[in-house]
């Protein structure tokens, strides 16, 4: 166990398997941190240090060999979608799939209808 560690705060698991927890630290200055941790082993450290104006520059301290940086946008485009196309835990209702087959049948009728319509009243011309 990390003596800057207290075992009594609260933690946030991190990840699908939840092995990984991210722990919040404060130094005698006042400095925040966060410690990313797989049981009692560090493997990530999040700091920040004074930026340009007000805004502060996050700093990510890798652990071990086995922490992944990336420095593209696409990471948190990655991990937003595995959340939002990722199987979902519940089954849909069935009458919320009825619903939505119904709202599109009615939108290509109403399509079709206009189309329909529309060219009548060219070719009437």
């Amino acid at each position: 166990m990390l003596p800057a560690v207290d075992a009594e705060l609260a933690t946030l698991p991190i990840g699908r398997s939840g092995r990984l927890e991210a722990i919040p630290l404060t130094n005698a200055t006042g400095t925040h941190a966060l410690l990313v941790r797989e049981s009692d082993t560090p493997r990530a450290l999040f700091t920040a240090e004074p930026g340009e104006g007000s805004r502060e520059r996050l700093i990510l301290v890798p652990l071990d060999d086995d922490v992944e940086v990336r420095v593209d946008g696409d990471a948190l485009a990655i991990w937003l979608a595995q959340g939002s196309v990722g199987r979902s835990s519940g089954r849909l209702p069935i009458w919320a799939s009825a619903f939505g087959y119904v709202l599109v049948f009615v939108f290509i009728g109403l399509l079709l209808l206009g189309s329909l319509t529309f060219f009548a009243w060219l070719t009437s011309r």
